[in-house]
């Protein structure tokens, strides 16, 4: 962590420029360029909302127990998964989609992966006010909206540390990116996003337990939308897995640092 900080701090200035031109990139040509960055995931979310929140949502019946509305439920869940997908399906692309710079000796390359991940989450930051906003209006914040940037930072930092691992390996194995965008595509249906974890059969229950991505859900659900920490093992494992895969993602980085320009 200190060591991602470090490079964060001094090379700010690259990371600035590099954020913004991958951000412009993707839409040079068009007209309405960053408004499109923003679109993109708003209409996502809106559509997966309509669907399980609004269309589904009517035909299903949840305890008394359970707070606020369904809809609400599903953006808490739904929209920091959408913001870690997008850094997750990127990240393998980080080196192999930068190969001059990476072969440039000078070049600090640990700023890829960093660069990745700011530019997938920056898109997904206005889904998140509308999460908030839609709180605001339905039943109002609580005391546990003061543990969002705490939840914000344990998630930027299981990011990049998966950024900085996927990075690594796939110059290696070309093929970890299909499997990475496949991975990501089915297991948001095996995590608390868009049901509640007793509407598993009991069979199949403990899976939602064996994903690890699930209880980072639990502590932005904990968050958004319960207002108190309701898991609270959630957020142990999501401190513990955080740190885990932040040290291993970094530390594989840079063994493998010096095979990058071969293999490239």
């Amino acid at each position: 962590m200190r060591a991602t900080i470090d490079s964060v701090v001094r090379y700010r200035e690259l990371l600035r420029e590099m954020v913004v031109r991958d951000m412009n990139s993707a839409h040079a040509l068009h007209r309405l360029g960053w408004i499109w960055i923003f679109v993109h995931p708003l209409v996502m979310v809106a559509t997966y909302l309509l669907i399980f929140g609004f269309v589904l949502g009517t035909k299903i019946a949840v305890s008394g127990e359970f707070p606020g509305d369904f809809p609400g439920y599903i953006l808490a869940g739904l929209v920091p998964w959408l913001m870690m997908q997008a850094a997750i399906v990127r990240a393998p692309s980080a080196l192999i989609g930068n190969a001059n710079l990476v072969k440039q000796v000078v070049f600090p390359i640990e700023v890829l992966p960093i660069t990745t991940t700011i530019a997938s989450t920056i898109p997904h930051l206005p889904a998140i006010v509308l999460v908030i906003l839609y709180k605001l209006v339905v039943g109002g914040l609580s005391w546990g909206f003061l543990l969002l940037p705490a939840a914000f930072a344990l998630h930027l930092s299981l990011a990049l540390g998966l950024s900085f691992a996927l990075a690594a390996l796939t110059p290696f194995f070309r093929d970890l990116r299909e499997i990475v965008t496949v991975f990501t595509s089915v297991v948001m249906y095996l995590m608390p996003t868009v049901y509640l974890p007793d509407w598993m059969p009991p069979v199949l229950r403990p899976i939602i337990y064996l994903n690890p991505f699930s209880y980072l859900i639990w502590v932005y659900q904990d968050v958004l939308f319960f207002g108190a920490i309701r898991h609270p093992f959630a957020w142990v494992v999501t401190v513990l897995l955080a740190l885990l895969v932040l040290g291993i993602g970094y530390r594989a980085f840079e063994r493998l640092k010096p095979y990058y320009g071969n293999v490239l």
